[in-house]
């Protein structure tokens, strides 16, 4: 075991580790900072080699954008996570899958109006994602969740049914 990372976070979201191995991508936040996604060595400790601060339409906070779940693309050359903008009406946040080119900053929106929605994750071939929506009680407090796959070449969002396994 080795440590990669020298800094003190607040926060940090699950990593992705690129294809090739080299590096990681994870979602950080330090006390004084706003959330960032930060590329790091996996191979040397040290500070991040590239920081994204992606701002997407009608995000929950420009100065303080609400980030999370990044996950690698096969061709290591693009990112997808999600991200917090305005829900409809006032009625919190839509946790919406986005791509993001790691070289230009690129960033393009792959979904829209998930409400409250976390754990995404890419498949190895990078032609689907799959993540949780989330459903909440008369509080307001999220309970139930539904798996939703995505293709990400069509855009189009199914629910994924579990059922029972006997």
């Amino acid at each position: 075991m080795r440590q990669l990372t020298n800094e003190s976070f607040y926060m940090a979201s699950p990593l992705s580790v690129s294809p090739d191995g080299k590096s990681m991508v994870v979602v950080t936040e330090d006390l004084d900072t706003p959330q960032k996604i930060a590329i790091y060595s996996v191979e040397r400790q040290g500070k991040p080699l590239l920081t994204l601060r992606p701002h997407v339409p009608k995000e929950a906070d420009h100065k303080d954008p609400i980030l999370d779940y990044p996950n690698y693309m096969p061709d290591g050359k693009s990112i997808l996570f999600m991200a917090a903008s305005n829900g409809k009406l006032g009625h919190g946040y839509d946790y919406d899958v986005y791509r993001g080119d790691i070289e230009t900053g690129a960033v393009e929106r792959l979904t829209k109006g998930n409400g409250f929605a976390t754990d995404l994750r890419v498949s190895a071939n990078g032609k689907t994602a799959v993540f949780l929506k989330w459903h909440s009680d008369w509080r307001g407090t999220p309970n139930k969740s539904e798996l939703y796959l995505l293709d990400l070449q069509s855009r189009k969002l199914a629910p994924f049914p579990i059922h029972r396994l006997n």
